[in-house]
């Protein structure tokens, strides 16, 4: 398999049920910003953010005892760790790094991650797979790109139309070159350029 050693970055969106913090604030403090700074083994710090009237002690004291560790930090945040929910430990067991979450209900929560490569990215499918989490990956982007342009895609097309890819080719490449008024070594160029992406697209998402 082509390893493709691009970095890569996505959003995921996890719907679980086993993050007793999360469940906490967004029904008692409905307008609070968690956030998810660090996951280490067996543990996440959230960052929780409130609105300017929140009394921050009373949170504190009301959350003793799903955290492990709590701090202050500032005005209207709170540092909270708590055990690991499903979706952050199948984070934590992938090489990836948060770049943002957020949380969308009590139940749901959107990582935006960078991956280090294709490889890591079908890690990540297979566990969410396997876990029987509901899950959507979305806003994938890679520094290295497969898309074609257009120019690419007229010649790849006409190429096709033309039989230049049949078992039994009914042009050859020096005629169709001639046919679109191009120079042989300039289509070649074009040619790999363009199979070259089609087929890294394949070997790094299709197999």
């Amino acid at each position: 398999m082509v390893k493709n050693k691009s970095e890569i970055k996505l959003s995921v969106r996890i719907e679980r049920y086993d993050c007793d913090i999360t469940s906490y604030i967004s029904k008692n403090y409905v307008d609070t910003k968690i956030e998810r700074l660090k996951i280490d083994e067996k543990t996440t710090t959230h960052k929780l953010t409130f609105g300017n009237n929140t009394n921050i002690y009373e949170v504190m004291d009301n959350i003793k005892k799903i955290s492990q560790d709590i701090h202050k930090s500032g005005n209207n945040v709170i540092w909270a760790k708590t055990y690991c929910c499903s979706g952050c430990s199948i984070i934590d067991s992938i090489d990836a790094s948060i770049l943002s979450s957020r949380t969308i209900n009590g139940h749901t929560v959107v990582y935006n991650l960078l991956l280090p490569n294709y490889s890591v990215l079908n890690k990540l499918k297979d566990t969410l797979k396997a876990s029987g989490l509901k899950y959507y990956i979305y806003d994938i982007s890679s520094n290295k790109t497969h898309e074609l342009t257009d120019h690419e895609k007229d010649i790849l097309l006409k190429l096709y139309e033309s039989g230049y890819f049949d078992s039994d080719r009914e042009i050859s490449l020096t005629e169709f070159a001639g046919s679109i008024n191009i120079s042989v070594p300039a289509l070649s160029d074009i040619l790999r350029r363009s199979l070259k992406k089609v087929v890294s697209y394949y070997l790094e998402n299709k197999i």
